[in-house]
């Protein structure tokens, strides 16, 4: 994958709620492509190493077809809820290791097996596992539990999750998760107040249609002052789009984690990952380094 593919996305008009906009990203012109990708299911296996450690998992894909887990999504079970730092491709009928970040930092215990893949971490959390940084996403998942006023044994992020259905927000969610994604539409950008929070992009709307619910959800976990009140405007969400797109020039090499070819950003303004599988793109994702 070239930049080309970044370099022909447009932004559509957004939805607007509670200060929070979501953009919806097309790329016009573009050729449907079948990646031939499937999602985790029956015959799909999480679990912690043989010898159990942090960072690294180990999963199992029985299908004869690849299987999809994107940059973000929580891995619920095991010793501690994990999540994942990059999107991956597992081969069919393969076993390998996937990289991951702590997202339960006072457990270590429970089953070597997971139960699957769970919700969407929020923007600043999915952006600090994008750099490995342990640290930061321990010190993202205190900020959010006590900025929600929640508390939990082992500062787990499932807290959160298990909290949304009693906020006042969730009958307004549910209702903008209802209307999308819109025909062709393959990605979001997502602005809170006048601030990029997150973009991604995939590489066919099935994909963008199969993670909307949990994007959509993980958008309005951001909470962004008053003081930073400002209008949401398209032109601001596509330099984003723009300087993500100049800083994963060129070719990717290939992936150390599955199939495919990956590349990650991390600079003074963006820090982000893409993937591609022979040349074509699955995944990218991008934020800006301060949330």
């Amino acid at each position: 994958m070239t930049t080309t593919v970044l370099r022909q996305t447009a932004i559509g008009r957004p939805i607007t709620k509670r200060g929070v906009a979501i953009f919806p990203v097309y790329r016009p012109g573009s050729s449907p492509t079948d990646l031939g990708l499937t999602r985790p299911g029956v015959g799909f296996q999480i679990r912690e190493k043989a010898s159990p450690t942090v960072p690294i998992l180990e999963v199992e894909n029985a299908n004869p077809e690849p299987v999809v887990l994107f940059a973000g999504e929580t891995l619920e079970g095991g010793r501690q809820q994990r999540v994942l730092n990059q999107s991956v491709i597992i081969a069919g009928r393969t076993i390998c290791d996937i990289p991951v970040s702590c997202v339960e930092q006072g457990r270590w215990h429970g089953s070597q097996q997971f139960r699957g893949v769970g919700e969407m971490a929020p923007p600043a959390i999915r952006r600090s596992a994008n750099r490995r940084d342990q640290g930061a996403v321990w010190s993202d998942v205190d900020l959010l539990l006590s900025s929600h006023r929640l508390s939990s044994d082992t500062n787990s992020l499932d807290e959160y999750f298990r909290s949304r259905p009693a906020s006042p927000d969730t009958g307004l969610i549910d209702e903008i998760v209802s209307w999308g994604p819109m025909r062709e539409q393959t990605g979001i950008v997502v602005m809170n107040q006048g601030s990029v929070v997150s973009f991604d992009l995939f590489g066919e709307p099935d994909l963008l249609a199969s993670m909307w619910d949990t994007l959509i959800r993980s958008a309005f976990a951001t909470e962004v002052g008053p003081d930073r009140a400002r209008a949401n405007r398209a032109d601001k969400a596509l330099q984003f789009l723009r300087r993500f797109e100049r800083e994963v020039r060129g070719p990717l090499g290939r992936s150390d984690f599955g199939l495919g070819e990956w590349a990650q950003v991390m600079s003074d303004k963006v820090a982000g990952q893409a993937l591609a599988l022979d040349g074509a793109l699955v995944h990218a994702s991008a934020f800006p380094t301060a949330l």
